[in-house]
């Protein structure tokens, strides 16, 4: 994991489980299986989800119907899902057994897809749905997937430095940086799907039924607020109230940090998840 959660000395070598938490952790050992378990179980359970919604967008591609602004960000966002979760038995086991320091770097890279590309991409998700929903009309005449496709690039080339600044510089981690991705997107998450709320809400008082567009987009939000919940807030609070909890910096990873390293692991595999359910292909996945 990230060196900011990492609890691997690199001057020591340790082969066995006890002796690498001997005189650190070595009282949060079953907390610190608990976080490899759950992870990797999330790993299982969402990898599959991710080939099946990148199979769902490739069928609709195939069919010859153009993907609409949700479809290029949902690729962009399943792409950067399925890749974080397929390293995470990888990045488990070099924690707990290898301690190799190649897939230490290469997992501390990988993690940035979820540390910073994810909260990213769901803040256009939600900017996206907010025009769609509050200016239908300027919407419309901007629909074009070009800004899109650029706004997606604009959010893997930050993805990209940040992990590449988190595999050369030890503490990168440790700075504000860490937390300053989240500072940019849950802002502007929530107050969109506050707008987006109460548009529909006032567009159609007192109706159960709505537009399938309407419907669309507040299928979007719930799920966007599921992940805000979920993956994103867990680790900014965990930041932030860190320091009053403990002041020691093993303290802190120990006690803090590893158990906030599942919140991100759950968002990923939930969100796949959530996206097949709204298409209504999560029952038949599950029969098949």
């Amino acid at each position: 994991m990230p060196e900011f959660f990492y609890l691997q000395n690199s001057s020591v070598n340790i082969s066995t489980l006890d002796g690498l938490f001997a005189g650190h952790c070595e009282d949060l050992i079953t907390g610190i299986l608990v976080w490899a378990i759950f992870s990797t179980l999330f790993s299982v359970l969402g990898c599959p989800a991710c080939v099946a919604v990148l199979w769902e967008l490739f069928q609709r591609y195939k069919a010859g119907t153009p993907f609409t602004p949700n479809d290029i960000f949902m690729l962009n966002l399943t792409c950067m899902d399925l890749v974080f979760l397929f390293f995470i038995p990888s990045g488990c086991f070099n924690y707990l057994l290898w301690h190799i320091d190649v897939i230490q770097m290469f997992t501390d890279f990988v993690c940035s897809l979820n540390l910073a590309g994810r909260p990213l991409l769901t803040a256009c998700i939600c900017i996206d749905c907010y025009l769609a929903v509050v200016h239908p009309v300027f919407y419309r005449a901007n629909k074009s997937p070009t800004s899109r496709l650029l706004m997606c690039a604009v959010v893997w080339t930050i993805t990209l430095i940040q992990g590449t600044l988190s595999t050369i510089i030890d503490e990168f981690f440790h700075s504000p940086w860490a937390m300053f991705i989240y500072v940019i997107a849950l802002p502007i998450i929530t107050t969109c799907n506050i707008f987006i709320l109460c548009a529909l809400k006032s567009t159609f008082p007192g109706q159960t039924d709505l537009h399938p567009k309407k419907k669309k987009a507040l299928q979007i939000i719930t799920n966007s607020m599921v992940m805000t919940f979920v993956a994103y807030v867990p680790p900014v609070l965990g930041y932030i109230l860190g320091g009053f909890l403990t002041t020691d910096d093993h303290e802190y990873e120990c006690f803090v940090a590893i158990p906030i390293l599942i919140a991100p692991a759950a968002g990923s595999a939930m969100m796949p998840v959530l996206y097949l359910g709204n298409l209504g292909k999560l029952g038949r996945l599950c029969n098949n």
